[in-house]
């Protein structure tokens, strides 16, 4: 059986790559693994939920694995599995996709350039150079032509 990795930042975008990753998986019949990376090299305090945590870590967590369910219960027709990690994106989606025998990984891109891209890197590029599995990439471009358009 075929199985998609879908990966979300919860940026603006990240509907957009839900959509494309949900529509691939229904046309192929495939299964769909949600994921979430926190990436450790960015530290910022997350908004106040309300909730106690020890430290922000566990407060990020906590919040992306919602914010995944909520997801995953959109696409109830669809098998799905929720992973929500702290690490690097440009590390740890390869393994995962290898220890998920994914058949596609289904991702965004910022579009940064410049001095933003040099220092923060590309993620997607990272990821289509490095994986032994075709890479879907949403573009930020194709988003914003979209908005554009309507």
């Amino acid at each position: 059986m075929s199985h998609i990795l879908i990966t979300l930042d919860f940026s603006a975008y990240s509907s957009e790559v839900e959509k494309v990753g949900y529509a691939l998986a229904k046309k192929i019949g495939a299964s769909v693994t949600l994921v979430t990376i926190i990436n450790k090299h960015n530290n910022y305090v997350p908004a106040d939920t309300g909730q106690l945590f020890v430290n922000q870590w566990e407060a990020r967590k906590s919040i992306a694995e919602k914010a995944l369910q909520e997801v995953k219960e959109k696409h109830a027709d669809v098998k799905t599995d929720i992973i929500t990690l702290i690490g690097d994106p440009k590390e740890d989606i390869i393994p995962l996709s290898i220890q998920k025998h994914t058949t596609f990984i289904v991702m965004g891109t910022h579009g940064r350039t410049g001095l933003s891209r040099m220092v923060m890197g590309s993620t997607a590029e990272s990821i289509i150079r490095n994986s032994f599995v075709p890479v879907v990439v949403v573009p930020m471009n194709k988003i914003k032509f979209k908005e554009v358009e309507e």
